[in-house]
Parts: structure tokens; C-alpha cells; sequence
């Protein structure tokens, strides 16, 4: 009964769901430090179900710690970059580029800003410069819910 604890790169590379216990310490792909628990409350990253048939079962990694609600590190490794990358354009205007960073957490939950996050993003993707255009996109791609998946077509 219960779940598994993930554990997981900083930079959201998933190392192990369904093991009660993982050695290593880094991540192979990226060399990150491998978590699983939350920096900030210190409780368990949740993993797979323990119930769950074999290891058929998908697992999403989490943006968000199920206790304290504050981002795991990979969540705000990607927003930081994107906010990096949507810098390095210098159209849109500012206050284009503000509304858009404002908008980078409605993107990867779904809250009642997502639809509007979506409209944004799919404005941006549309003007932006091919380089940052791309990283919207693969940002969407890569850390965007489902619902905002669906309403750009993803």
C-alpha cells in the first residue's frame, strides 16, 4: 500500500519509481545531485504505487511537493531558464516578456490561468524569434500540463 519514493535528479532527470532505495548520488545523464525528498519540507518525492501492476504503470514526475507546495528544483531550474532565454530576444517588448514569465507556472499546472497561459504562448511561439520560439515550444513540451498540451496542439 502507499507509494514508492522517486528519486530524481535536479534537473528532473527520474533515476528510480518503484525501488525503496537508490545508490546513486548523481544523475549519469546530467551529473546532477539525485533527490527524494523535497529540499524544502523534507518529505518524500512520491513514486510509483506500490499496488500498481509491475512497472507498467506511467509515472509523471511532480513540479510541485504534495506537502509544502513549494517547486521541486527542476521546476525552477526550467522556469529560470526559459526566463533566461526569453531575455535573450529582444522582441517581444518588455511587458510582452513580463506578461509571458508571469504566465511559466500556469504552464506546467493546471490552474484557471492556464487557457490564458496558452493564449500567450501560442501569441509567443507565433512572433518569437525562431531560438525562442523552439525553447516555448520544447518548454511546453517538456514541463507544460496536459491541458495546455491539448489547447497548443502538443
Amino acid at each position: 500500500m502507499g507509494h514508492y519514493p522517486a528519486f530524481i535528479c535536479e534537473n528532473g532527470h527520474t533515476i528510480k519509481t518503484s525501488a525503496d532505495s537508490c545508490t546513486d548520488k548523481f544523475c549519469s545523464t546530467c551529473g546532477a545531485r539525485v533527490i527524494h525528498k523535497c529540499p524544502n519540507c523534507n518529505s518524500v518525492i512520491r513514486g510509483k504505487d506500490r499496488d500498481a501492476y509491475g512497472f507498467a504503470a506511467i509515472y509523471i514526475t511532480p513540479a510541485y511537493c504534495k506537502d509544502c507546495g513549494k517547486p521541486y528544483p527542476w521546476t525552477i531550474n526550467a522556469i529560470e531558464a526559459t526566463v533566461l532565454m526569453l531575455k535573450e530576444e529582444p522582441e517581444p517588448t518588455f511587458d510582452e516578456q513580463q506578461k509571458l514569465i508571469d504566465i511559466l507556472p500556469d504552464v506546467i499546472t493546471e490552474t484557471p490561468r492556464t487557457p490564458l497561459a496558452a493564449v500567450r504562448m501560442r501569441k509567443a511561439i507565433a512572433t518569437a524569434g525562431k531560438f525562442v520560439a523552439e525553447g516555448l515550444r520544447k518548454f511546453a513540451i517538456d514541463f507544460g500540463c496536459e491541458v495546455l498540451k491539448k489547447q497548443l496542439d502538443l
